[in-house]
């Protein structure tokens, strides 16, 4: 075989699995909470910093996707579809709480 024909086809190897590594490193996510979320059309604000445990009477609503990982969501059970505050986990034993951005 040619060498050129070797040496294209272990570069092109490199670069693909270089690419797809840098792709899994900016797609995993690092601990800390994000100063706004979104649900559809609604958003939330960060309130306040991140506290130790969610807010009092707060219950698990859900967990949801944060780049790889899933990050539990916290709220007061209500009948609205919608709450006011949520909390959600910061992914190193945080929880910030936020509230509907007007």
């Amino acid at each position: 075989m040619n060498r050129r024909v070797i040496g294209c086809a272990a570069l092109g190897v490199v670069l693909f699995v270089g690419i797809g590594l840098l792709g899994l490193s900016l797609a995993t996510t690092r601990a800390g909470c994000p100063g706004r979320l979104q649900w559809d059309a609604q958003g939330y604000q960060a309130e306040g910093t991140p506290a130790p445990s969610p807010f009092a009477g707060s219950e698990s609503i859900g967990s949801t996707f944060v780049g790889l990982t899933t990050r539990r969501a916290y709220a007061i059970p209500s009948g609205s579809a919608r709450p006011e505050r949520v909390a959600f986990e910061c992914g190193d034993g945080t929880y910030q709480t936020y509230r509907q951005a007007p």
